[in-house]
């Protein structure tokens, strides 16, 4: 699949020269071309049908910027399989009528992500305002696929709308046309919509919204049967754009239109299917009749469940909170609702005249009825609701938090610094699971034809930012789930025989290596801080060698290393105060067992820990024929049996063992037992679960000088273990460093100075890990 960086083959990437002749000689099928960061003028493109799997990327992000202006003027439109576009900011602010996008009914398997669009997106017919001519209606984003595909729209934020709250527009978001495909809105976001917001009424293939968030907008979701509403939120509290053509103002939450005869072979069906609205939350309160209904059916489609619901409603418009009424088709004739499930569903209706659910059409069939109705108004007109839910009671609140992080900033685009976990069990006949842990958040995706995992995390709140920072569960056989990961991948767990990537390079699951940076002072000498391993289970513990912000010898010691977490004091020697300034060391947590790991190249690396039992005399370690070659071993106590201060020693590093002791300051002799942990790594250089690292050895030439190591890689945020290999120097020491880089570090041997003031030191090897630590 041939990949281009378009800045390499001549485009002009700062919005000067338009871009289309570079970008028509690259477009083909199976294609990527990446757009470095910078701005980028393009007039058109067109993807025909049959260049199928043409990817734009812009890893980092970047800026198109339209090249042309004008009424139905064509941007962007797709006919193939297969198109992506990634990580772009649109920038319409200099646009006076900006152009629209379009994936056709030809289209299928496409994947619009990762897109901000800036500044509004007007229409040449704004000032028709009144026209009462609704063909006076314009369209940003025109969205469809063809039967049997689907389209993603994922982390896109229209969040500036159409106009400001009090102008009017003829613009809409979003236009769902016909078509048979399947279409999934994940974790979008939009304000200040003045047309409509989402009109996809009429599609025969199924329409999903979910973790969106509305928030004073036009009309909001305008669905048919076949569509579904999940961990969504709608926000009606101030004024937002007029309509232009009407000169009208209206936001509903969800509405049901089934108004448009079916004709499969257009891809029309509005009625037939079912309207699931699950899990999300309503705030429609405000003294406007622009602040309708939460949830309304005028229309209704065949099915329609609403479940696990809250809505808070006050409005002077003439909607109850949740309503049905008999409606019919365009040509006249009736719909017949035939099911209705009002499940766990609580709403506060201060409203003066109408009521919190009222029943204008009865279905043939009632499903499940249950929650709560207070508030000050009316309830319900149904004696079927009433009985069957709690009347006057105390309805939770909706849970107003979106399911997405705020919109970008400028310059900027939505997750762009997310880590991509993808967990494939197809071609597998059992279930695996799955437990992910981030630094900021975890959030599902539909990546590459994934899965979008609605049951990622409980409570709800867990699904809500900031809150959702861990996803876990099972994932069926020939099922792909997909996460976004940023801030960090913190741990992560699985079993079974789904097979696991991050950012498309193999990873193994339980985090064979954990790494974590520490920053801390000691207060007293007798202070003790617990920190987590990033991983559940028990793990050996190396957290060496400290910086050198105080003069004064120091070192990590640690203790009650269980269960995925441990403690840990900066501790100096007996002869000095106990207190120290603040300092960094950086840990590395490995299960007690052997491992194979694979890397990013498809080789494997070898490591291994594990504990012994040991004193102030060496003891031997074997490590049988694990190791093709001698290692790197870095060794830690885990436990405080004794109170004296403790260094651990290490020397005679071979293929198959090594010797290790406890040391206290020079002078104290006879130490209690205490465990001591170690890790055994292959001496290699590459990328581990998507992320550079290197293990090696320097020469033995390091002492109480400063000595530079430079790393064989770069990275953002280096994490950096070392222990001495060697036992040349017999006076009580320990490593230091200092000037940490993304390309190299200094280190030294620190001798303790109990017994005379003298710290020079015999040359010693030391072994050391780098890890990437940024992400």
């Amino acid at each position: 699949m041939p990949t281009y960086d378009i800045v390499e083959e001549g485009a002009d990437n700062t919005g000067d020269t338009a871009i289309d002749s570079v970008l028509d000689d690259l477009v083909g099928s199976d294609t990527t071309i990446v757009f470095p960061s910078g701005t980028y003028r393009l007039n058109e493109l067109v993807v025909p049908s049959g260049m199928d799997n043409l990817e734009l990327v812009a890893p980092n992000g970047a800026r198109l910027v339209p090249g042309r202006s004008g009424d139905d003027v064509r941007w962007l439109e797709v006919s193939s399989r297969g198109f992506v576009l990634d990580g772009f900011e649109l920038d319409m602010r200099n646009t006076e009528v900006p152009p629209f996008v379009r994936m056709n009914s030809n289209s299928g398997n496409w994947e619009l992500k990762r897109l901000v669009t800036r500044g509004k997106v007007r229409a040449a017919t704004d000032t028709n305002v009144g026209s009462n001519d609704s063909s006076d209606a314009r369209t940003y984003f025109r969205l469809s696929a063809d039967a049997g595909t689907r389209g993603l729209i994922q982390d896109c934020y229209f969040h500036e709308g159409a106009c400001e709250p009090d102008e009017a527009s003829n613009r809409r978001a979003v236009l769902v046309e016909s078509g048979s495909g399947k279409l999934l809105f994940n974790r979008c976001w939009f304000e200040q919509w003045a047309e409509n917001t989402i009109y996809a009424k009429k599609p025969a293939g199924a329409v999903k919204v979910y973790n969106c968030f509305f928030r004073n907008t036009q009309n909001g979701m305008r669905l048919g049967g076949n569509s579904e509403v999940n961990n969504t939120v709608s926000i009606k509290d101030a004024q937002h754009a007029r309509q232009a053509w009407s000169n009208g103002s209206l936001q509903r939450g969800v509405n049901s239109e089934a108004t448009v005869p079916t004709d499969l072979s257009e891809g029309i069906d509005s009625y037939n299917g079912t309207l699931i609205v699950v899990n999300s939350d309503f705030y429609h309160r405000y003294p406007s009749s622009s602040c309708g209904g939460a949830i309304t059916a005028p229309h209704p489609c065949q099915n329609i469940i609403i479940s696990r619901v809250r809505i808070s409603y006050d409005s002077t418009k003439n909607h109850d909170a949740i309503y049905t009424h008999e409606g019919q088709m365009n040509d006249g004739s009736p719909v017949n609702l035939e099911s209705l499930r009002l499940q766990n569903v609580h709403v506060r209706n201060d409203h003066d005249s109408e009521y919190a659910v009222f029943i204008g059409e009865e279905p043939d069939t009632w499903g499940t009825v249950s929650g709560v109705l207070g508030g000050t108004a009316a309830a319900t007109n149904s004696s079927y609701v009433r009985n069957r839910m709690t009347i006057d009671g105390d309805p939770d609140p909706p849970v107003t938090e979106p399911a997405l992080p705020s919109p970008p900033p400028l310059g900027e685009v939505p997750m762009q610094s997310a880590k991509v976990v993808r967990i494939d069990n197809t071609g597998n006949s059992s279930e695996s699971t799955f437990e992910i842990e981030g630094g900021d958040l975890v959030l599902p995706s539909g990546d590459d034809g994934a899965t979008v995992n609605m049951g990622w995390a409980r409570p709800l709140s867990a699904r809500r930012v900031p809150n959702s920072t861990q996803a876990k569960g099972t994932i069926p056989p020939g099922e792909v789930y997909a996460f976004y990961v940023t801030g960090g991948i913190e741990s992560t767990q699985g079993s079974g025989p789904a097979t696991w990537t991050v950012d498309g390079e193999p990873f193994t699951p339980g985090t064979t290596l954990a790494t974590k940076s520490f920053t801390a002072d000691q207060p007293e000498e007798d202070a003790w801080r617990r920190a987590g391993t990033g991983v559940p289970e028990t793990r050996v513990v190396v957290m060496k060698p400290l910086s050198y912000n105080g003069g004064e010898p120091c070192h990590t010691r640690l203790r009650n290393v269980e269960d995925g977490s441990f403690q840990y004091k900066l501790e100096e020697w007996e002869y000095l105060g106990g207190t120290h300034t603040t300092e960094t060391a950086h840990m590395l947590a490995v299960q007690p067992t052997e491992r194979e790991v694979p890397l990013g190249d498809g080789s494997t690396y070898s490591v291994t820990a594990g504990t012994v039992t040991v004193d102030d005399s060496f003891s031997t370690v074997s490590l049988g024929d694990f190791f093709d070659a001698q290692p790197v071993v870095l060794t830690k106590s885990q436990t405080f049996n004794g109170s004296n201060p403790i260094v651990t020693r290490v020397r005679e590093v071979s293929q198959g063992s090594f010797d290790v002791r406890v040391q206290e300051e020079s002078g104290l002799n006879g130490h209690v037992t205490e465990t001591v942990g170690y890790i055994a790594l292959e001496q290699a250089t590459g990328r581990l679960d998507g992320e550079p690292f290197e293990v090696g050895r320097t020469g033995m030439n390091v002492t109480d000088e400063w000595y530079r190591v430079d790393f064989q890689q770069q990275y953002d945020s280096p994490r950096f273990i070392a222990d001495m290999q060697t036992f040349h120097g017999l006076d009580t020491a320990e490593l230091r460093y200092r000037n940490l880089t993304g390309t190299g570090v200094e280190v030294k041997v620190e001798e303790e100075q109990s017994g005379d003031e003298e710290t020079g030191h015999a040359t010693e090897t030391i072994g050391y890990a780098v890890f990437e630590g940024a992400n």
